[in-house]
C-alpha cells in the first residue's frame, strides 16, 4: 500500500513540475535579435559584418542543444528607410537548425535600426510563453528610428514581464556602445564590446553556456578609459576670434580587376536611407565628406542598372578609404544560346531585381545568395528563374547556364505555333514560357508539364505530357504523337473539332480544340474521342470517332 501510494504521489510531482527526489528542469529559450540594417556591410578585421555575423550564428546554432527553445528576429533586412522592417525569421519553439541557418544565411543587409519596435515585439512574443527567456540583441550601430531602446526595455521590465537582456555591441563605439550598454543593463542582462568575428563568437558562446547551464555571466570589467588631454587653442591677440580647424574630406580609392570597365557613373548613397551624396564618372580617386557610404554603380547607360554593391565605406577626414570593387558573377553559356534580352539577379525572399545586365560579361554585383534571372525575348519569353547562386565576397563566381530543353517537333508538325511553356506540376503556374517557336531554350530544372499552343485564337492550350528537366544538360522533348484530320476534296475547314481524352472507364479527362483548320494537332499519348462541328450556329456537333488510342510517337490519320 505504501508502494503504491508513492508511485502515485511521484506521477502527480512530474506532471506539476513540483520537486519529488529531483526538481523538474526548466525549459529555456534564447531569442535572437539580429542586425540586418545597411551598416553591417562594413568590414571588420577585413571580413564583411553580416558574412561575420552569418558565420557565428551558423557555428552557435550548431552546438545549441537540442533542448534549448530558440527563436530569430532580423531588422533592416528588406527595404531602404523603413523603421517597420521588422521580420521573425525562425518562430519561437525547437530549433530546425539547418533551417533557421538557411534562413540567416539568405539575410541581405539594406535598411534602418529600429531597435526600440524590434525589442517590444521579441518581448511580446516571449511574454505568452512559460519559459525561462533570454534576449539576445547583436547590433553594429546606434537606433536610427528616433526611439530610445533603452526607455523602452526600462518600461518593459517595470510591467513585470520575466525576460533578461544582454546586448553585443559589433565593431560598435562612443554613443552607440553607451546606448547598447544602457539596453542590456536595464534588461538586467550584460553588454559585450566585440571588434571581430572571434570576439562576436565568443561574446554569444558565453550567453548560450549561461542559458544551459543557469550560471551568471561573469564579465570582465574594463579599465577605466584614461582622461583626454585638455585641448588647447591659440586664441589672436589682435580680436576675440578663435581660430577652429573644420574637418576636411577624405579621399575614396577604387582598387579593381582588369575585367572591371569605367562604368557609366557610380554614387555614393547614406547606408540605411538610400538617399544620394556624391555622384562621380570614371574610377579616379575622388574627395568626399566624412562619413558612412554605400556604393551604387551603373556599368552602362542603356545595359544596366543601378546596382547597390552592398558594402559599408567609412571615409575619414585627411584619409584614403579603398574600396575593393572585385565581387563579380559571370555568367557561363554554351555557344548555342544567343545574347538574352536581359538577365540579373534577384532577392529569393522579397523577389525584387538586385542587378540587371544585358551583355553577357563579368559584372560586379554584391556579395550573398539570390536567384539568377534570365529573360531570351522582349515580347517573345517570360522571365525565368534558371537558378540559386551564392555570391562570395571579393571574388568572381562564375554561374554555369547549361539546363536547357529543346523541343523537337515531328516532320508533320507545323513550325508556326502560338506558344510553348512549361508548368508546374503542382500549381499550373508557367516556369517558362516561349513564343519563338522551336528551338532550345534555357529553362530551370524541375520536372514540368510540357504545355504547346498552335495558335492564339484558333486553339487552345494542350498539354502534351510532363517532362523532367535535369540540371547541367541539353534535354530533349519530342513532339511527335497526334492526329490529323484528312478531308473529302473542296470540304471546307470546320468552326471547331474536339479531341477529348479519356480515362480507363471512357470518362473525359481533358480536351484540346481546333478551329477552322484540318491542321494535324500534337497530343499526348492515349485514348481520345473526337467530336466535329461544322458551322457555329448552323449545325450540331457530332461524334466522329467514338474512342481510339493513341500510342506514344505516332499520327493517327482519320479520313472525313
Amino acid at each position: 500500500m505504501a508502494l503504491r501510494l508513492r508511485r502515485i504521489w511521484l506521477a502527480l510531482a512530474l506532471l506539476l513540475c513540483i520537486p519529488a527526489t529531483v526538481l523538474c528542469a526548466e525549459t529555456s529559450l534564447i531569442f535572437y535579435i539580429l542586425d540586418g540594417s545597411g551598416s553591417m556591410w562594413g568590414r571588420v578585421g577585413g571580413k564583411i559584418k553580416m558574412q561575420a555575423a552569418k558565420e557565428v550564428m551558423t557555428t552557435l546554432l550548431k552546438d545549441t542543444p537540442n533542448e534549448i527553445q530558440g527563436g530569430v528576429m532580423v531588422y533592416g533586412h528588406r527595404k531602404k528607410g523603413d523603421c517597420s522592417d521588422i521580420e521573425v525569421i525562425v518562430p519561437i519553439g525547437p530549433l530546425n537548425k539547418e533551417e533557421a541557418i538557411a534562413k540567416i544565411n539568405r539575410i541581405n543587409p539594406k535598411g534602418k535600426t529600429p531597435i526600440s519596435d524590434s525589442i517590444s515585439m521579441a518581448v511580446d512574443a516571449i511574454k505568452g510563453t512559460e519559459y525561462v527567456s533570454t534576449i539576445v540583441l547583436v547590433s553594429d550601430g546606434i537606433e536610427t528610428c528616433d526611439k530610445d531602446p533603452c526607455a523602452v526595455v526600462k518600461k518593459l521590465k517595470e510591467s513585470g514581464i520575466n525576460f533578461v537582456m544582454h546586448v553585443v555591441g559589433f565593431d560598435v563605439k562612443g554613443e552607440a556602445a553607451e546606448q547598447l550598454a544602457c539596453v542590456a543593463k536595464e534588461g538586467g542582462g550584460e553588454y559585450f564590446s566585440t571588434s571581430n568575428a572571434t570576439d562576436l563568437l565568443s561574446a554569444l558562446n558565453r550567453i548560450k553556456e549561461s542559458v544551459v547551464e543557469k550560471k551568471k555571466i561573469e564579465v570582465p570589467k574594463e579599465a577605466a578609459a584614461p582622461k583626454p588631454a585638455p585641448i588647447t587653442q591659440e586664441v589672436s591677440k589682435k580680436t576675440t576670434s578663435i581660430r577652429i580647424k573644420a574637418k576636411g574630406p577624405g579621399t575614396i580609392s577604387l582598387k579593381y580587376d582588369p575585367w572591371l570597365k569605367p562604368p557609366y557613373y557610380w554614387k555614393l548613397v547614406d547606408s540605411e536611407t538610400g538617399e544620394e551624396k556624391a555622384r562621380f564618372r570614371g574610377m579616379e580617386d575622388q574627395l568626399v565628406p566624412p562619413g558612412e557610404y554605400q556604393l551604387v554603380w551603373r556599368q552602362t547607360e542603356h545595359g544596366s542598372g543601378e546596382v547597390i554593391l552592398g558594402e559599408v565605406i567609412t571615409v575619414e577626414s585627411g584619409k584614403t578609404s579603398e574600396v575593393l570593387l572585385k565581387t563579380g558573377i559571370r555568367p557561363a553559356t554554351p555557344t548555342w544560346v544567343k545574347a538574352p534580352r536581359f538577365w540579373g539577379l534577384q532577392d529569393p525572399s522579397t523577389k525584387k531585381t538586385v542587378a540587371h545586365f544585358e551583355p553577357l560579361e563579368t559584372q560586379l554585383v554584391p556579395s550573398g545568395e539570390y536567384d539568377l534571372v534570365w529573360r531570351q525575348d522582349e515580347h517573345g519569353s517570360a522571365t525565368l528563374t534558371l537558378l540559386r547562386v551564392s555570391i562570395e565576397p571579393d571574388k568572381v563566381t562564375e554561374a554555369q547556364l547549361t539546363t536547357a530543353l529543346n523541343p523537337v517537333p515531328a516532320d508533320w508538325l507545323s513550325k508556326e505555333l502560338r506558344f510553348w511553356e512549361l508548368q508546374d506540376v503542382e500549381t499550373g503556374e508557367p516556369a517558362a514560357h516561349f513564343q519563338m517557336g522551336f528551338g532550345p531554350q534555357l529553362v530551370p530544372p524541375g520536372t514540368f508539364r510540357f504545355v504547346y499552343r498552335k495558335d492564339e485564337h484558333g486553339s487552345s492550350n494542350a498539354c502534351l505530357g510532363n517532362v523532367t528537366v535535369e540540371k547541367g544538360k541539353m534535354n530533349e522533348f519530342m513532339l511527335n504523337t497526334g492526329v490529323k484530320l484528312i478531308p473529302q476534296t473542296g470540304m471546307k475547314p470546320p468552326y471547331r473539332i474536339e479531341f477529348i481524352e479519356l480515362d480507363d472507364k471512357g470518362k473525359p479527362i481533358q480536351a484540346v480544340f481546333l478551329r477552322g483548320s484540318f491542321d494535324p494537332m500534337p497530343l499526348k499519348p492515349g485514348r481520345y474521342r473526337i467530336t466535329y462541328r461544322q458551322t457555329e450556329h448552323g449545325s450540331t456537333t457530332l461524334t466522329l470517332v467514338d474512342a481510339f488510342d493513341l500510342p506514344a510517337g505516332s499520327l493517327v490519320e482519320i479520313e472525313l
